[in-house]
């Protein structure tokens, strides 16, 4: 019985959460949008408003929309409207609420400003309705207003005050100086002192235009300076139909802004006159009137230099469309193919035909992107000759998927000690490098070779043989951990000494391999000072490496025999010295 009144209970309170959130809330929530609706002071749809009238004394302000995000003015002057100054004036009008009715019916307006409102504001809508409101005096208690609307006799109040609901010509004016899309420009000239600066597009890039200077635009700059000035606004409409230019320096202007798009005959063109205390007159030539522009918008057109919108970097690509690297140096080429079986390795085919080091010329590419011109000389192809372009000092090409080339070329003289004079394939523009970027640009054959001297995969590797002369050591991985089974160690070793071990040898590269055997009295490999060998699950051996004496010119530099390849090398003595150290952490575990 107790189960039965519990379960009772519970269909009760289901019921009563039910009707709560399916009756009587969304109820409650209507009445609350019902009486939000009841208090606004224009109730209207701000998409169906076609036009907008304010008036304010003698000054009238006409606005006609001519489609959804687009405004004319008609009066006092005809422009285009600010479409977002409009749109936040139609949005603030519709959420303005009214606080209190203070007269439904009264037969004096005096009181309240009404008898001849200050402002008057008129809604005209699509389906030929009017709404509106008329603005009255402040309320004296203060940060309130006294409205009446359009077409109604009470009289409210609103928390606003009556600067709030007023709009200067200025305001909803479009203060716009140049409109244009970016990617429609297809030229950019700053024309100052008698000097043009030239931003030209190229296809998808920028080349800037100075004297006998031509080179590469930086994209980042360029569409910054774009963006200023499509962002910029008019500080002050001066004059809208001015009979003369002089007074305003406008008949010979300081400074010409002139932008060519892609879909106008005529280039949209800026000019900028004197100062008067804070700004600077100017005009376009699409329009008569004169306005006046910002500080800040002027040095930014006047300051910027041809350097600052010059690209600097070397050169831009990705890695993966290379197909084919050639380096030109000493009277030598060296010819490096990207293997096709293997497109992370790279082959070497010229001087001689073997792997690359993937490495270095991974390296040396990082570089080379990394690389920045130092200065801009010329583009005067009369002076090339004074280079020896013709027969390079150094020379590097690049081949890509797609067929493209891309060349660069060193001259025979540097510039200063410190300094190439170089160019590019792909334009006449003559710079400098620093000698820096050279050094890491044209790697030699030697480092450019796979000097690696073992092939293994650590994974295959079960066992560790080690012999450093006096003593054998044992190390056996199990369960991906590596463990000393001889000599027996007294202590536990720590698990990364194998993976040191194998990450030393799989890592080691020669510095010379002899093509004949020099003896064994002078490379000691009979009797070697550190033998090592590597062995899979089923004891088969997968590397085999002696080392022997250091080398009688070069101490640091000693004699390495691969048994599987029967070759002799020479290596440099930090190799041996990692394995010593781990063999050292062997001898401590004992």
């Amino acid at each position: 019985m107790r189960f039965k009144g519990t379960a009772l209970l519970a269909v009760a309170l289901v019921g009563i959460v039910s009707y709560y959130f399916l009756i009587d809330l969304p109820s409650e929530k209507q009445k609350k949008k019902e009486k939000d609706l009841a208090e606004k002071v224009i109730l209207f749809n701000s998409d169906n408003v076609k036009g907008i009238s304010l008036t304010k004394g003698d000054v009238s302000i006409e606005l006609k929309r001519r489609s959804i995000k687009k405004w004319e003015m008609t009066n006092p002057v005809n422009a285009k409207g600010d479409a977002s100054a409009i749109t936040d004036f139609l949005s603030f009008l519709k959420n303005l609420n009214f606080t209190r009715v203070v007269e439904e019916s009264p037969k004096d307006l005096t009181p309240f400003g009404l008898d001849t409102p200050d402002l008057k504001i008129i809604l005209s809508m699509g389906d030929g309705e009017t709404k509106g409101v008329q603005v009255g005096d402040n309320h004296p208690m203060g940060n309130k207003v006294y409205l009446s609307r359009l077409n109604g006799s009470r009289i409210l109040t609103a928390g606003v005050t009556k600067n709030r609901l007023d709009r200067k010509v200025h305001d909803l004016r479009d203060k716009t100086i140049l409109d244009f899309e970016t990617p429609e420009i297809t030229k950019i000239e700053l024309i100052r002192n008698g000097e043009t600066l030239n931003l030209k597009k190229n296809k998808e890039s920028w080349q800037v235009l100075e004297k006998e200077i031509s080179a590469k635009g930086n994209e980042t700059e360029v569409t910054n300076l774009l963006k200023t000035i499509q962002e910029a606004q008019i500080e002050q409409f001066v004059e809208e139909k001015p009979e003369q230019l002089t007074s305003y320096g406008l008949n010979n202007a300081k400074l010409t802004v002139k932008l060519t798009t892609s879909k106008a005959n005529e280039p949209l063109t800026l000019k900028i006159g004197l100062k008067n205390q804070h700004d600077f007159y100017a005009k376009t030539l699409a329009k008569n009137n004169i306005f006046t522009i910002n500080q800040s918008l002027f040095d930014t057109l006047n300051n910027r230099k041809f350097v600052d919108f010059l690209n600097k970097s070397l050169v831009d690509f990705n890695d993966n469309d290379l197909i084919k690297l050639t380096l030109r140096m000493d009277d030598s080429a060296i010819d490096l193919v990207r293997n096709k079986k293997d497109p992370q390795k790279w082959t070497m085919i010229q001087p001689v035909k073997m792997k690359a080091n993937t490495a270095t010329i991974n390296s040396l590419l990082f570089d080379l992107k990394s690389s920045r011109i130092a200065e801009f000389i010329t583009t005067n192809t009369k002076n090339f000759n004074k280079f020896n372009f013709e027969q390079p000092e150094k020379e590097i090409n690049l081949t890509y998927k797609n067929g493209k080339t891309w060349a660069l070329k060193l001259g025979k003289k540097p510039s200063s000690p410190n300094h190439y004079f170089a160019k590019r394939s792909d334009e006449e523009t003559i710079f400098t490098l620093p000698k820096d970027s050279i050094e890491l640009i044209f790697r030699s054959l030697h480092d450019l070779k796979d000097r690696t001297i073992l092939e293994f995969d650590d994974d295959a590797v079960k066992e560790i043989n080690v012999y450093d002369s006096k003593q054998t050591f044992i190390l056996k991985k199990s369960a991906k951990k590596w463990n000393l089974t001889l000599p027996k160690p007294s202590n536990p070793i720590q698990s990364f000494i194998g993976k040191d071990i194998l990450w030393a040898i799989n890592s080691a590269e020669f510095e010379s391999s002899l093509t004949s055997d020099p003896g064994d009295s002078v490379t000691g490999l009979s009797k070697p000072n550190v033998s090592i060998k590597l062995l899979d699950g089923e004891k088969k051996v997968l590397a085999h490496i002696l080392i022997g004496n250091p080398l009688h010119k070069s101490p640091e530099t000693l004699y390495l025999k691969s048994i599987k390849k029967s070759t002799i090398y020479t290596i440099k003595t930090k190799f041996l010295d990692e394995i010593l150290s781990n063999i050292k952490k062997l001898k401590e575990a004992r």
